[in-house]
């Protein structure tokens, strides 16, 4: 699907004026990152360009180790790049230089489809923005305006994408990967065929023969991810928490959706956090939990007893009732 629209922030157009400034007299730009889903881009981060790039009064060209590098660190956050921006000096929108990079970046980069040129194009005190979208089709380079929609901040993304389903097998693959790089942990896929969830967890076995526990001296330590379901919404909930030899379950947080596929929370220092605490969430679902639990079975024991004796009664009172009923 070809998009045909862009989507950015009012505080991301002010910082790349701002950076534009403080080049007045050159061309400079950056590098954009974020998503694509369906007919939209969404900028979601913007990075400068380093010092070491050329700017000149009609030419700027980016740092190359500097992008790849910076790449590489925004795909770890599972944020896709999307393309370049770039000032022009009041010849407005895209130069043939400006297509022909396009399309050997897209030659280069065959499992990319999309890739978006922002232009800010500045003018008599003011500039105008001019987004365009490059792509092939078949053998067809293809060059196409798109229309840029400005949003206050990015928490109206949620209202934008309300009810906007999607299959995240994708992202859950990149997030497994992500995972492991960042806590050299490899976490396992698990999918249940009723309830259709979607769950990431990575297991481990703890010795507890130092502790003061008088369970078994082994035990399985799980920490999972949740999703409800693979077609999301942006506005559904997943839950991050541990669970204790397949029976015991802490949901540590629960978080919407769209919080970590626009990277607004970071996921991967919160479940950094779980594995630094876990004999914390140990300790808890051992001792907290299950004194919980038990006390909770205890209560509904005595609530079921209650009904009992209280419907024993009532038949008695019936059945003798009937009884005297039937003498008389």
């Amino acid at each position: 699907m070809i998009p045909k629209k862009l989507i950015i922030a009012e505080d991301t157009i002010n910082d790349i004026v701002e950076e534009s400034n403080r080049h007045e007299n050159v061309e400079t730009g950056g590098l954009l990152f974020g998503k694509i889903i369906g007919e939209c881009i969404i900028i979601l981060k913007i990075i400068h360009s380093s010092t070491n790039a050329k700017r000149t009064h009609v030419y700027f060209e980016m740092d190359e180790d500097f992008a790849i590098n910076i790449t590489k660190q925004m795909e770890k956050n599972n944020l896709a790049y999307l393309g370049n921006w770039h000032k022009h000096l009041g010849y407005g929108g895209p130069s043939n230089g400006d297509d022909k990079q396009a399309e050997l970046f897209l030659i280069q980069n065959s499992h990319k489809r999309n890739y978006l040129s922002l232009i800010i194009d500045f003018y008599n005190n003011d500039y105008n923005l001019i987004a365009t979208n490059y792509s092939f089709d078949e053998d067809e380079f293809i060059k196409k305006d798109i229309q840029i929609q400005q949003i206050i901040n990015i928490q109206e993304l949620n209202k934008i994408f309300k009810r906007k389903k999607l299959n995240i097998r994708n992202f859950i693959d990149n997030l497994s990967k992500n995972l492991e790089d960042h806590t050299g942990k490899t976490f396992i896929h698990s999918q249940s065929n009723k309830s259709q969830s979607y769950k990431l967890f990575y297991e481990e076995i703890y010795d507890l023969q130092n502790s003061e526990s008088k369970t078994k001296n082994k035990i399985v330590y799980s920490v999972f991810i949740k999703f409800p379901y693979l077609n999301i919404s942006m506005t559904d909930k997943i839950s991050i928490g541990v669970t204790l030899d397949h029976k015991l379950t802490r949901i540590v947080e629960e978080i919407q959706f769209s919080d970590i596929f626009f990277n607004i929370v970071e996921l991967l220092p919160k479940l950094k956090n779980i594995f630094d605490k876990s004999q914390y969430y140990i300790k808890i679902l051992l001792h907290s939990d299950n004194k919980k639990e038990n006390s909770d079975f205890k209560n509904r024991i005595k609530i079921i007893k209650v009904i009992f004796r209280t419907l024993k009664s009532i038949y008695i009172q019936y059945s003798f009732k009937a009884k005297a009923k039937n003498v008389t």
